[in-house]
């Protein structure tokens, strides 16, 4: 069995619960986090897009947050998952590689891929989807006018993946969602 440090088992969480790409999680600071409305709030300067980007945190995601926080937080401008290197970040590598530790050879880019086909496949909404990934608008006539961040419909969505990820991992199926198939 694979030991991995708590504060990679997080970011490994952070990345399948909300489909963040890894400079956006590596760099989180504690300020970024509102345990109140249970949303994450990245700033544009770790955004791929260069926009400031919220994303829901499911109630896995927090539980996750709130057993590393006493590891990590200093005060509000503390890493959430610091590293000893000069960035003071975790490494680059570091989830990468903890997939591969654990058998998996993917990026954690594939974790996005995941997120996108379960969602897809279960009739989720392809807006809500692309926005939770913070993907633009191809078109610029649609990108002009939706300007939604589909923000309750991603909030359920969110919770719905993560407890199939919990489903997935005790190899049970979800039956607690109408109107939507489960992927084998």
């Amino acid at each position: 069995e694979q030991k991995l440090d708590a504060k990679t088992v997080c970011a490994l969480k952070m990345a399948l619960y909300t489909g963040l790409r890894d400079n956006s999680i590596r760099g989180a600071l504690w300020n970024e986090i509102n345990f109140d409305s249970e949303i994450w709030t990245i700033p544009s300067s770790r955004m791929k897009s260069g926009r400031e980007h919220q994303v829901p945190l499911p109630s896995q995601a927090i539980a996750a947050l709130i057993a590393i926080k006493p590891l990590t937080s200093r005060n509000t401008n503390s890493y959430i998952f610091p590293g000893g290197g000069k960035h003071k970040i975790m490494s680059e590598n570091t989830i990468r590689l903890a997939l591969h530790r654990l058998g998996f050879k993917v990026t954690a880019h594939g974790m996005r891929s995941l997120i996108t086909d379960v969602l897809n496949e279960n009739g989720f909404n392809q807006d809500a989807i692309e926005k939770q990934l913070d993907h633009a608008e191809q078109s610029q006539v649609r990108r002009a006018y939706l300007r939604s961040n589909f923000m309750d419909e991603r909030t359920k969505m969110m919770q719905w993946f993560a407890d199939w990820c919990d489903a997935q991992s005790e190899g049970k199926k979800l039956n607690n969602v109408t109107n939507l198939k489960v992927a084998a």
